[in-house]
């Protein structure tokens, strides 16, 4: 089945200098990846309001503007064109994230203008629509692996947390970072544990399921 995707950014003062280069070429990686093999992308490289109106395709990717700052628009944006039906999830490092609904039915996914926020946000709720848009699983397409754990994983009940990795001697060790927009904790690791919100971490020790970030799976 044959569909389009149209990715824009909303680039706020902070984030002009990096987020256009970081975001764009991540997320249209995972997407070509995994999840785009019978798809088209449309590419815009600034936020248009009128593109809300405009768009035309089946699934629309914002970066940026999801939050509650003063230049924040896109959830208010996407409420006047259409339906917010989720804005603010218990994801870290994702929490901004939101999706909802144009006039025609066509999704639009409201992704964190923070890279790594952006990338998760992907990976949990506009990929797997994509991928079954395309008659795949909406699964994650990476290899899976299970390693004991070198340290521990704290987190907290109720919240869902993308836990970027490396693995070293067939252990798994964790990338502690300070801030949703370090990058380099995502290109220095090698996967990702998710820790489920019923969880409060993982201990040292501990078998983990690791997401692989290689392309074996294609």
């Amino acid at each position: 089945m044959n569909y389009s995707v149209a990715f824009t950014q909303h680039l706020q003062r902070f984030w002009r200098r990096s987020t256009p280069a970081t975001n764009g070429a991540r997320v249209l990686r995972c997407h070509r990846f995994g999840d785009g093999r019978n798809s088209q992308v449309e590419r815009w490289p600034t936020f248009p309001r009128a593109l809300f109106a405009a768009h035309e395709g089946d699934v629309l990717l914002v970066s940026g503007g999801s939050s509650v700052g003063p230049e924040d628009h896109a959830p208010m944006v996407l409420a006047e064109r259409g339906e917010v039906a989720v804005h603010g999830v218990a994801l870290r490092p994702a929490s901004p994230a939101g999706f909802g609904f144009l006039p025609g039915g066509s999704p639009v996914f409201l992704l964190p203008g923070n890279p790594v926020s952006c990338l998760c946000a992907y990976e949990f709720f506009a990929g797997p629509t994509i991928r079954a848009l395309g008659g795949r699983s909406r699964a994650w397409p990476h290899r899976r692996v299970k390693l004991p754990l070198a340290a521990k994983i704290a987190s907290e009940l109720g919240r869902t947390d993308y836990m970027r990795v490396s693995i070293r001697d067939g252990r798994v060790a964790p990338i502690m970072t300070s801030g949703a927009s370090i990058l380099s904790s995502t290109t220095r690791a090698d996967g990702v544990v998710i820790v489920e919100a019923h969880r409060e971490g993982h201990g040292e020790g501990e078998e983990v399921e690791v997401h692989l970030y290689d392309e074996d799976s294609r």
